[in-house]
């Protein structure tokens, strides 16, 4: 953006420079200082129905593309800044670079409880928190501001805009270049003792993490699995950083795990854990004691963080994966084929084991509808290379994250470290918008539809062609166990609705199933609504869902 002369605002330079950092699209509610300047140069303004839903889809453009673009939202002062809390903190914990521009009411307002402040709020969830002071500020700020959010961790950055910042004249536009992302290579000794350790284990086992994705690092992974021979576990938000086709695939490890994951993790004598912070999180399986560990993150505060680390590794994980297949190739040649065949051969044997335990779950002819038998449906309605899909927090997603198999990159959008119920249904809207060509599908159940429901009608009315899948079976799926007697009286763990209706109520192509022959037609009618445009809905009437592939303990079995 060139140092264009003739008057404009502050609001003005802002918008100008979002524009030449790539934003296609931002998204609000209702109102903020920079809105007329967004209208002004024609950038798309999304508006949703609240605040975190509006943090939501920005979440969902960010991650959905890597962070290649950066999902942006802007609320007014004050309480549309105290709305918008928990959109942030999703992103925050789930590790997503989500560009939130909060409004203030002026510099004059500055530092005068009880105004909300959002630099003293939001320090705690985003990775950079400023406040603009001045117009001549904006570039430098939002020079700043994009790269954190393209280098390092991706985190959130929030940038406070003053009323008064916002509509002051500037004489001319200022100078502005787009930021490159920056990355490091790992340093070339901890790279050669990595390789070494690695091909004196035994057994081996590759834990990768969401930073695999953001790199872009799958071809490099997937090299270094061959040429060792061992098995690939992704965490939740790692899920489709590896092939689930593919041989070595040993699938999620999670609040759900597979099998083949749990074998490895209890059996492995060294883990190589890349783009992961290895946190002790809900959503993320423990490692036992005794193993060795190689730890590659690109954070330097996740090493000896929760577990020692035998080597740490400081890079991005593209570079790191690169020079450590480099490294293993001069060790190993083309690699080591009877190592392979032997993981192989054990990943197909616990594989088979546990899909036939399940099958009987995935085969269920009964009503109310099983809910694994909902997914099989869903998923056989679906070409996995060009579809996004995602979970919500609780059955839907301790059913998809393991058995669900994703073939490529960003096929399947994990997320939960904050499992914030609701969350999927902007998450898919951001993500259709940055990927138009992609059949978007989020699985909500009764506790979202109630969070975010309503946001059905920011899709239609904005032309946003998702699919939402409701497993509707009117209650807290693996909640209401630990709800007292006295309690459940009350009915505090049930859910009830026509959410066909009120989908419908708000323009949706929507329609009830409860049988299972009724599935596969109501999946391809409401496949072919989005492919015309239209958001669909399908409520499905399950049964409550109480067997989960749990094999691997978490923080929360403790």
């Amino acid at each position: 953006m060139s140092g264009a002369t003739g008057p404009t605002t502050g609001a003005d330079a802002l918008v100008k420079i979002l524009q030449a950092e790539g934003v296609r699209q931002c998204f609000c509610y209702p109102y903020s200082p920079i809105i007329d300047a967004m209208a002004r140069a024609d950038l798309r303004v999304v508006t949703a129905r609240q605040e975190r839903v509006a943090g939501n889809m920005a979440d969902g453009v960010s991650r959905s593309t890597n962070g290649r673009q950066i999902g942006v939202f802007t609320v007014q002062a004050l309480a549309g800044a105290e709305n918008a809390f928990a959109g942030v903190a999703q992103a925050h914990t789930d590790s997503s670079p989500v560009l939130f521009l909060p409004g203030h009411p002026g510099t004059g307002y500055v530092g005068f409880p009880p105004t909300f402040d959002s630099l003293a709020n939001y320090g705690a969830v985003t990775k950079l928190a400023q406040k603009v002071l001045a117009p001549q500020q904006i570039a430098v700020k939002l020079r700043q501001a994009f790269t954190a959010l393209r280098s390092g961790r991706p985190q959130p950055v929030m940038l406070e805009l003053p009323a008064d910042v916002c509509a002051a004249a500037l004489e001319r536009a200022p100078d502005y270049r787009p930021v490159a992302r920056l990355r490091s290579a790992a340093d070339a000794g901890a790279v050669r003792e990595a390789a070494e350790r690695l091909v004196k284990a035994r057994e081996p086992l590759i834990w990768s993490g969401h930073g695999v994705l953001y790199a872009e690092a799958s071809e490099e992974l997937r090299a270094v699995a061959e040429l060792l021979g061992a098995p690939v576990m992704t965490t939740l938000q790692g899920k489709s950083g590896f092939p689930e086709g593919h041989e070595l695939a040993a699938g999620v490890g999670a609040y759900s795990t597979t099998a083949m994951a749990a074998h490895y993790l209890e059996h492995c004598d060294l883990l190589l854990a890349v783009g992961s912070s290895l946190s002790c999180a809900p959503f993320t399986p423990l490692i036992p004691d005794g193993k060795t560990i190689i730890h590659a993150t690109n954070d330097p505060i996740d090493i000896n963080k929760e577990y020692g680390a035998d080597v740490g590794v400081i890079a991005d994980a593209k570079l790191f994966l690169a020079q450590l297949a480099a490294e293993l190739r001069r060790l190993l040649g083309d690699g080591r084929p009877a190592q392979r065949a032997r993981t192989v051969e054990t990943l197909a044997e616990l594989r088979r084991a546990w899909l036939a335990e399940y099958e009987p779950l995935f085969g269920d002819e009964s009503a109310p509808i099983n809910g694994y038998r909902m997914f099989r449906e869903l998923w056989a309605a679906v070409d996995p290379d060009e579809t996004m899909i995602t979970h919500e927090s609780g059955a839907s997603r301790d059913i998809q994250s393991v058995f669900y198999r994703s073939t490529v990159p960003r096929s399947y959008l994990g997320w939960g470290q904050s499992s914030q119920l609701g969350f999927s249904l902007g998450l898919a809207m951001g993500a259709k918008l940055a990927n138009p060509d992609k059949l978007v599908i989020n699985v909500m159940g009764d506790g979202s539809v109630g969070m975010t429901g309503m946001d059905w009608e920011t899709a239609v009315r904005s032309d946003i062609p998702i699919l939402t899948v409701v497993k509707h079976d009117s209650i807290f799926s693996g909640y209401d166990r630990n709800i007292p007697d006295a309690v459940e009286r009350f009915k505090t763990s049930s859910q009830f609705g026509d959410y066909a209706a009120i989908a419908t109520a708000l323009g949706c192509h929507a329609e009830k199933v409860t049988q299972v022959a009724e599935l596969g037609p109501a999946f391809a009618r409401a496949i072919a609504a989005t492919r015309d445009g239209q958001p669909a809905v399908v409520d499905v009437i399950t049964a409550e869902t109480r067997k989960l592939s749990r094999l691997a303990p978490t923080s929360l079995s403790r």
